[in-house]
């Protein structure tokens, strides 16, 4: 069973002291605060930078994923989470956990500098006439280690400085191990209180109900909606309605299974409350119980929990590659686009005059307020296509057969279409159909972001549900009527079938709609890149050796990814193919597979007999289902 709490008498043992010291995250996050004094905020960016880099890879995955969980994206949080990694100079010493070195002595030494001269030649204590110490010009102090025991050579007691130095820290240690363990007792008092509901940490920033809901839409309902009425013309009506719902429920289910391993335990998150130790059912009707494990705050963290870095390693390179291909599809639906409004120039050369308009922005300039704006109109735009595509077939009705007549009446036509033009069920297009609805579905990686920032985490699994629901339903729409209207002659971007068919007495708007989703993909490309050039960043980072030439490595990776993604595009020009075998190969394992599996791997001896054959169930049917969904695919 979880237990974060620790007996009174812990610092009786200076060896359980220093076992503390590493393993209690909340110490060490007061114990950072209490050093701060007028350079605080310094302090506390100094950790921070050398909690990231030391932290093993993915480490940025956690704050660059947060502008693909918001629906309209700010400036701050687009420079907060496109930032390029620091290089730490040599006087920021990493920290070091090895327990071989705890017993090092009363006072950790400073780094030398040149300009700074030692009178007496031992390092670590400052000579104020002759210059300032590293750490004081840093805005730092020193504190006494509090493993130190003596040695032979060593300094034999500590002066009454010193000794004063330990008693502060000392007490303020266990003012922090008093809070921790009053938590799990219920207890309140003047300086701590925590209610029911209330989160440990509560620094403003939390996102109300309805604004997760409408962030988890925002992530499920991307680009992935233009190609679900090609999902009915590719399986019919029957079949592509069944592999909506199918993938729905199961997608749902799995991302139910993401909060309770996020929340450390396989029981419903509503029936814990919000601290990370505790937990009680409502109104404290039954006794209080402990969550099976710590909690966990990301996705690559779940694998690294569940399966190792190894794992880890696995599942992170699945997603980054799902980015890079959300890049070439990007490309490829604006040079789609593009091309209806100017068929004068090949689809190839919309794509290559968008790279380079990308390569400025993305690249060379720094533009986090031009992203944000855009942000708002790829929101707008997902709204104005459903309302669009179900209003335009409740007026318009059935344009099958004019469509196909029209073709037919073509000098050399490229499609020859006969009745029926609406099919009941085609198993050979099944494959295709739930490879694009996979690739609708995939926003699990987002998911905890989501989950961390609510207001009141009881009500996840109420808010998915709600969200499922709405997403379905939209879903649904966009897919019934898109192939409605168009039958057979459908695209695999509905976008495309509504500016060019003729009979629409709405040319303008669906101009304007197509201008709407240039921009959108536009907007979309540009905040999925830079997740992905992050993650290459961290690579090579150790390589790196100042900030300056970090930047040039950041603009240097972005630029080879909108190339690399450019050469994919024009290579492989179809929408619906590249979609398809995203979803296959990408966001079956990411969506279904994973979350089953480490649902299985941490919490198998406590679950019950049905959830751990639902578990099997989604592992086995996810692999088998994306080896032979992605050969018939291909085929």
């Amino acid at each position: 069973m979880y237990d974060s709490g620790a007996p009174n008498d812990v610092f009786d043992n200076e060896e359980s002291e220093a076992s503390v010291l590493l393993d209690t995250e909340i110490e060490q996050a007061s114990y950072d605060t209490a050093l701060s004094t007028e350079s605080g905020e310094q302090v506390r960016t100094v950790s921070s930078e050398e909690e990231e880099i030391n932290k093993p890879w993915p480490a940025t995955f956690e704050r660059s994923a947060e502008i693909l969980a918001q629906p309209i994206v700010g400036r701050e949080l687009v420079v907060k989470a496109t930032e390029s990694m620091h290089i730490l100079p040599p006087t920021k010493l990493r920290k070091n956990t090895s327990l071989s070195s705890l017993n090092r002595g009363w006072q950790t030494p400073d780094p030398v500098s040149k300009s700074t001269t030692r009178r007496d030649g031992i390092a670590g204590e400052d000579d104020e006439d002759e210059g300032f110490g590293i750490f004081d010009r840093m805005g730092l102090s020193k504190a006494p280690s509090m493993d130190w025991k003596y040695r032979p050579g060593g300094p034999a007691t500590l002066s009454e400085r010193q000794q004063k130095s330990v008693l502060e820290i000392k007490a303020h240690r266990q003012k922090v191990l008093d809070t921790v363990v009053g938590v799990e007792e219920g207890r309140t008092d003047d300086s701590t209180s925590f209610g029911e509901d209330q989160e440990l940490v509560d620094d403003g920033s939390k996102t109300s109900f309805f604004g997760c809901v409408c962030n988890v839409a925002n992530t499920l309902l991307g680009i992935g909606i233009l190609s679900l009425p090609f999902v009915f013309r590719a399986a019919g009506w029957l079949g592509g309605l069944f592999a909506l719902l199918t993938f729905g429920v199961v997608t749902w289910w799995t991302s139910i299974l993401l909060g309770r391993e996020l929340n450390g335990d396989p029981r419903p998150r509503y029936m814990f409350d919000s601290s990370s130790y505790k937990t009680s059912l409502p109104n404290h009707k039954q006794p209080s119980f402990e969550r099976v494990r710590a909690p966990i705050k990301s996705f690559p963290a779940i694998a690294r929990e569940a399966f190792g870095q190894k794992g880890t390693i696995l599942l992170s390179s699945l997603m980054y590659f799902e980015l890079f291909s959300c890049l070439a599809v990007f490309l490829v639906s604006m040079g789609d686009h593009l091309q209806t409004l100017f068929p004068n120039i090949s689809m190839s050369n919309h794509m290559i005059l968008v790279s380079v308009i990308l390569m400025v922005t993305t690249a060379i300039l720094k533009t986090p307020k031009l992203i944000s704006y855009l942000s708002v109109v790829g929101t707008f735009t997902t709204i104005s296509l459903v309302f669009s595509v179900f209003s335009t077939a409740f007026w318009e009705g059935d344009l099958t057969p004019e469509i196909a007549e029209q073709q037919l009446q073509q000098p050399n036509p490229t499609h020859v279409y006969s009745p029926p033009y609406h099919s009941t069920w085609i198993s050979a297009g099944l494959p295709i159909g739930y490879g694009l609805v996979a690739f609708c579905f995939s926003g699990h990686a987002v998911i905890p972001t989501i989950y961390n920032s609510m207001e009141r985490p009881q009500q996840f699994e109420k808010m998915i549900s709600i969200t499922f629901v709405m997403v379905v339903i939209c879903c649904v729409m966009v897919a019934a009527s898109g192939y409605y209207m168009f039958g057979c002659t459908v695209s695999d971007q509905i976008t495309l079938s509504l500016h060019d068919a003729p009979q629409i007495d709405a040319a303008a708007e669906m101009k304007v709609l197509t201008w709407l989703m240039i921009i959108t993909c536009f907007s979309k490309f540009s905040l999925y890149i830079f997740p992905l050039a992050l993650g290459v960043e961290e690579i090579i980072a150790p390589f790196i050796p100042t900030d300056k030439v970090m930047e040039m490595s950041y603009s240097l990776i972005k630029f080879t990814l909108i190339v690399s993604a450019l050469f994919v595009a024009i290579f492989i020009p179809s929408f619906s193919f590249l979609c398809s075998l995203v979803g296959l190969i990408c966001s079956i394992l990411v969506s279904v597979v994973f979350p089953a599996a480490a649902h299985l791997k941490l919490f198998g001896p406590h679950l019950p007999v049905w959830e751990k054959v639902t578990d099997w169930l989604f592992i086995i049917g996810g692999l088998i289902f994306a080896v032979v969904g992605t050969i018939a695919t291909i085929q």
